[in-house]
């Protein structure tokens, strides 16, 4: 009877005193954590090994600052701001990192032989993990690399040319067809033509993105490529979210987030893309990526896809824009560009070939600039200090403990009036010509330094000598005002919002 008795009662009174006690569970729970990050935020700004280095105090007590400057328009500049403004050259940016502006320390984290280690939840935040980009396991990075190095060579390059001639004679076409109607959004017309290079190189397959927009194909793949790179600080900062995101259906993703949802739209474009090339049965007469990645697993395979669509279009397209915005500014550059071209006798095929552009001084000098101003990838590329060094790693005369997360940013490496004199943001290519220019390439970051430098550092060049070749000798153009030249912002990779780049063309012959 007792225990019917009790049975009863809990029956009875179950529910009231069950949701009473989960509600009193959750606020304990809730305020047990809040008191948790307070105490942790307390040690971080009081107690850490880096309290001793000058940042913004919310930056010293938990990430959340750091997330809202990756998130904001141009990050370095605010931290270039803010080195000044505590008179540092190690700025405390977050609980354990450092953002170092002593530009004679990078050889030293971005070192060939024995580098600083990658810092994974950075890398992790791109969702592609185990591809030559994002790889933080040095075995597994090397062995990626050898696959993908004979076709990112200069041998290899040199194969490829024929696939960028084409490109870029088809963007040349094209803009004359278009020429008439009024100014032409030239950096979307490079986003376009850089990507169908990479898809023919990596997979043998023409998007049809310069030729006629088919159901809104091109808009899509434009406004993907902005979206998906918004969403990597909240998969960087937010690891929830991107484990989320990777188990729940797409549907979903797109109502949690839609730049999140644009950015695994991508990935299905670079895995359809993948199948279209492991499915053709007519094989091109170039190179093709993955014809190298054939024993890498097929997970592997498709988020190596997805790194070098994005890798491999954004950011020479950036350059080619910001080259093309200097130009047009200055007309004495553009003079000298154009009687340096037109000085160049076509080939049989009617080409200007790559390794004859090569050869025009001012032309390499004018790319090399546009490579250092319009830096690909403008900020930082973290890495962790390391135990297994065997001299303290010291800035502004202090030591920096191991596990610390640093970095230095090539907009800091490219813009030290040190380095580059007084004149270090102005688009100057006479600084790569004759003997001052010696010395500088040590200086040169724009595909990083050392083991973990871009694979690219061969094909991007190319595409942007061969692309400002061509329109300079074909159009004259112009630029009405600073208003036709969008804002530039740092997305990871450098971007140009609306109106991204308008510029009127006047064939010249």
């Amino acid at each position: 009877m007792l225990h019917s008795g009790l049975l009863s009662s809990l029956c009875v009174y179950a529910p009231q005193d069950l949701g009473t006690t989960l509600a009193v569970g959750l606020g304990f729970v809730l305020a047990v954590s809040l008191i948790l990050k307070e105490l942790i935020a307390f040690y971080n700004a009081k107690f850490h090994p880096l309290c001793g280095f000058l940042g913004p105090r919310a930056a010293t007590r938990s990430e959340t600052w750091l997330y809202q400057m990756t998130k904001s328009d141009f990050p370095e500049e605010i931290f270039e701001k803010l080195h000044k403004e505590y008179n540092t050259q190690a700025l405390r940016i977050g609980p354990n990192e450092l953002h170092i502006s002593d530009v004679n320390l990078y050889k030293v984290i971005y070192n060939q032989s024995s580098p600083f280690p990658k810092y994974a939840a950075f890398y992790d935040g791109f969702n592609t993990p185990h591809t030559v980009f994002a790889e933080c396991d040095p075995v597994l990075h090397k062995e990626r690399r050898r696959m993908l190095n004979p076709l990112f060579s200069r041998v290899g390059l040199f194969k490829l040319e024929p696939i960028i001639q084409q490109k870029i004679s088809m963007l040349v076409e094209k803009i004359h067809l278009l020429a008439g109607n009024g100014p032409l959004n030239v950096y979307d017309a490079f986003r376009l033509m850089t990507t169908e290079v990479i898809l023919q190189f990596a997979f043998g397959r023409s998007g049809g993105l310069i030729e006629e927009d088919q159901n809104g194909f091109r808009s899509w793949f434009l406004e993907g490529f902005d979206a998906a790179s918004k969403s990597i600080p909240d998969l960087q900062y937010k690891p929830w979210l991107r484990h989320l995101t990777n188990i729940i259906p797409q549907a979903l993703v797109y109502k949690l987030s839609p730049d999140i949802g644009n950015l695994l739209d991508m990935l299905k474009f670079a895995e359809d893309s993948l199948r279209h090339w492991q499915k053709s049965e007519s094989k091109p007469d170039h190179p093709v990526v993955f014809d190298n990645l054939e024993t890498v697993k097929y997970e592997e395979q498709v988020t190596e896809a997805m790194d070098i669509l994005i890798a491999g279009a954004d950011t020479t397209a950036s350059t080619l824009t910001t080259g093309l915005i200097h130009i047009l500014s200055n007309s004495g550059v553009e003079r000298r560009l154009v009687e340096e071209i037109d000085s160049l006798p076509v080939n049989e095929n009617g080409q200007l070939p790559l390794q004859a552009l090569e050869k025009l001084e001012y032309l390499n000098a004018t790319v090399k600039e546009a490579l250092r101003l319009g830096m690909a990838v403008p900020g930082r590329l973290p890495r962790i200090v390391p135990n297994s060094l065997t001299e303290p790693f010291m800035v502004d005369g202090k030591v920096v403990p191991a596990g610390t997360i640093v970095s230095i940013s090539t907009y800091t490496m490219h813009t030290d009036t040190s380095i580059w004199g007084p004149d270090a943001r102005e688009f100057r290519p006479d600084r790569w010509i004759g003997p001052k220019s010696k010395g500088l390439d040590q200086y040169f970051c724009a595909f990083s330094k050392g083991a973990r430098m871009c694979i690219g550092q061969n094909l991007a060049p190319a595409e942007v000598i061969i692309a400002l070749a061509y329109l300079l000798r074909n159009f004259k153009m112009s630029l009405r005002s600073k208003s036709d030249i969008g804002v530039r912002k740092d997305r990871f990779t450098l971007q140009y919002e609306d109106p991204g780049f308008q510029v009127t063309f006047k064939p010249r012959c």
